[in-house]
């Protein structure tokens, strides 16, 4: 996406200060969590930006509401996503919940709020430009991998080949979300499989699973509060 043709004086053009030089607004857009469309119609203008865009500008880039609108004080704090913030990466945390249990249905994909990083510790985990993102764990079927309340994070940017290679991902059949691991066996069957051995493991075809399962994303860390013994 390229910049806007035309920004709208006021609002538009206080949003596109934010951009960073070496950032395209699809970038951007894809930060805030907002589709490039949306952003487009608020530089331009043609749409006054809602009070949920401006609360995640608010928490990625530092700005302040009442700058944003009225365009007075002072927009200082306004850092992260421009990329005058090297050691701040930040992770949008979605309002949903993955069942490491019985399964969960999903009821939402918003942009809860976002956890804050460094880029060198991300990139222990992520690839590169990887699209990253946050959800909670519900239940006791990966334990001791993942706890019940654990933070998960998630690498969406994956293909079909590191789906083959086996792991944990995130899952859904049926409308259920699941936190499963999952095997590829010899046979060309697919293993659901639970860390916690008092859930028994799934056996299906490739084509039960082309048709009711969908893998969203590679689970690459997880951690949650310290546990009594």
């Amino acid at each position: 996406m390229a910049r806007a043709r035309q920004t709208a004086p006021g609002v538009g053009e206080r949003i596109q200060s934010l951009v960073g030089k070496d950032q395209t607004l699809e970038q951007f857009a894809q930060k805030i969590g907002v589709s490039s469309r949306t952003l487009g119609n608020y530089l331009r203008g043609e749409r006054e930006p809602s009070y949920e865009f401006l609360r995640r500008v608010r928490t990625i880039c530092g700005a302040d509401i009442n700058w944003l609108i009225t365009g007075e004080g002072t927009a200082e704090r306004a850092l992260a996503v421009r990329g005058e913030a090297p050691n701040q990466v930040s992770i949008p945390r979605y309002a949903i919940q993955a069942s490491a249990g019985d399964g969960a249905v999903v009821l939402s994909q918003e942009i809860e709020d976002f956890f804050t990083v460094s880029p060198d510790w991300l990139a222990r985990y992520l690839p590169k430009g990887a699209k990253a993102g946050i959800i909670e764990a519900r239940g006791d079927s990966m334990e001791p991998t993942i706890a019940d309340g654990d933070i998960l994070l998630l690498d969406f940017s994956i293909s079909s080949s590191v789906v083959s290679d086996g792991g944990v991902f995130v899952i859904s059949v049926d409308g259920a979300l699941l936190v499963k691991r999952l095997q590829l066996t010899v046979d060309g069957h697919i293993l659901i499989r639970s860390d916690n051995d008092l859930y028994e493991q799934e056996k299906v075809t490739r084509e039960f699973a082309d048709e009711r399962i969908t893998v969203h994303a590679k689970v690459v860390w997880a951690g949650g509060p310290i546990r009594k013994r």
